[in-house]
């Protein structure tokens, strides 16, 4: 009988483990929010005035609908609806309020934008999806993750977002 409660036990744990935490695909597709600009991904930085070294990273990822990915971040908004680090309703003026939300005294903001095709944009955004919540200090590991695997890239994997923001402006075809 202990044996079967710790089985159902476990099964239950397992269960609830697999349960994607956040809203609802019915909340995602009521926030959906499609931009008529070209498809790209925004790689954005938050860069400490002082030492120039860029301190935490996300994407704005404009595919089939525009979202904001921000691994490990603790932004949030009423406008907005998030399952896995994935902000829903990316309208313009939600965008312009994250980067507002990021930029103070001791931080800017550097956005590197990297135009692409619909269908790799897409690939991206799919990819970010499936990535799932991230723990703390993994934002530049999981958006280095999302980037090398959707795009083709060889970025080296760092907790350092300093090392992705470097990398993204080597890139041919950034605008910076």
């Amino acid at each position: 009988a202990v044996r079967a409660t710790l089985v159902i036990g476990l099964i239950l744990l397992l269960a609830a483990c697999a349960v994607e935490e956040g809203a609802t695909s019915v909340q995602i597709a009521e926030k959906r929010f499609v931009s008529s600009e070209q498809p790209y991904v925004e790689v954005v930085s938050m860069v400490d005035r002082r030492s120039e070294r860029a301190a935490h990273t996300a994407m704005v990822i404009n595919a089939s609908q525009r979202v904001i990915y921000d691994p490990a971040g603790t932004f949030q908004h009423e406008d907005l609806v998030e399952r896995g680090d994935i902000h829903y309703g990316a309208t313009d003026q939600l965008v312009r309020y994250y980067e507002r939300y990021h930029a103070r005294f001791s931080h800017y903001v550097h956005v590197q934008r990297i135009p692409l095709s619909p269908e790799v944009a897409e690939r991206v955004l799919r990819r970010a999806q499936a990535q799932g919540p991230s723990p703390k200090m993994f934002c530049a590991i999981h958006t280095v993750d999302v980037l090398n695997e959707s795009l083709g890239t060889s970025f080296g994997r760092s907790f350092f977002p300093e090392a992705l923001r470097t990398s993204v402006a080597r890139m041919p075809g950034v605008i910076d």
